[in-house]
């Protein structure tokens, strides 16, 4: 499918919405242990230890102690015990992917107009030299 020059020029920055925690919580290294039912204990790359309760939800480490937001311990966590939504997770980033491909169809399209754009640029300057 090819758009005009003056579409592919409505292409606007994309900025997802796969939430950072999401993100790091997937693509950390985290082991995951539980200690008791609900109870895990989530260590960081870095070998922290968060103590992490997922019915509350409570955890241990600085993000949740300060911003009480489910931190990226508590999403493995629920991710490990079977409760969290990688299904839902899943088909945000299909939509993300989604997106950014018609985003990269649009650059293409004002990329290869540009280009073209150029070649004649090029041959008239080339004519009128001569």
């Amino acid at each position: 499918m090819s758009i005009s020059y003056d579409e592919a020029l409505a292409t606007r920055p994309f900025k997802h919405r796969i939430d950072k925690r999401d993100r790091r919580a997937v693509g950390e290294r985290l082991t995951v242990l539980e200690h008791a039912p609900d109870v895990y204990q989530v260590y960081s790359e870095a070998g922290e230890e968060y103590l992490v309760e997922i019915r509350a939800p409570s955890c241990t480490c600085p993000d949740f102690q300060y911003r009480e937001a489910d931190c990226k311990h508590i999403r493995r966590a629920r991710i490990e015990a079977g409760e969290y939504d990688l299904d839902g997770l899943a088909t945000g980033i299909d939509d993300a992917l989604d997106t950014l491909d018609e985003r990269l169809a649009n650059l293409a399209a004002q990329r290869a107009e540009l280009v073209g754009f150029r070649r004649e640029v090029d041959r008239l300057r080339d004519a009128t030299d001569e």
